[in-house]
């Protein structure tokens, strides 16, 4: 009893890890699921068909539409950049 050691214990690890003593330089996708990141990947390429079916509709040449569809995909992506940033204050 008198010479028993101390356990030391070690902080639990948070959700979102170490807010106070964290380094800036992480990757976000990393800290992405698998579903998060399937998401990143395949919903702007299916909002670009959405897209390019529409522009179907109109008849033009299909390297038009193709040009088209993922210029629209750009603007709706920087819009939503916009929103988020303006909103969180960055």
């Amino acid at each position: 009893m008198l010479f028993r050691k101390k356990i030391k214990e070690e902080p639990k690890a948070r959700l979102y890890g170490n807010r106070y003593n964290s380094s800036t330089n992480f990757s976000v996708w990393d800290s992405m699921s698998f579903i998060e990141q399937i998401c990143m990947i395949f919903l702007p390429i299916m909002l670009g068909f959405i897209f390019y079916m529409m522009l179907d509709i109109i008849g033009l040449i299909w390297w038009i539409r193709l040009i088209l569809s993922i210029g629209g995909v750009g603007v709706c992506i920087l819009f939503i950049t916009l929103i988020v940033n303006y909103f969180t204050e960055y």
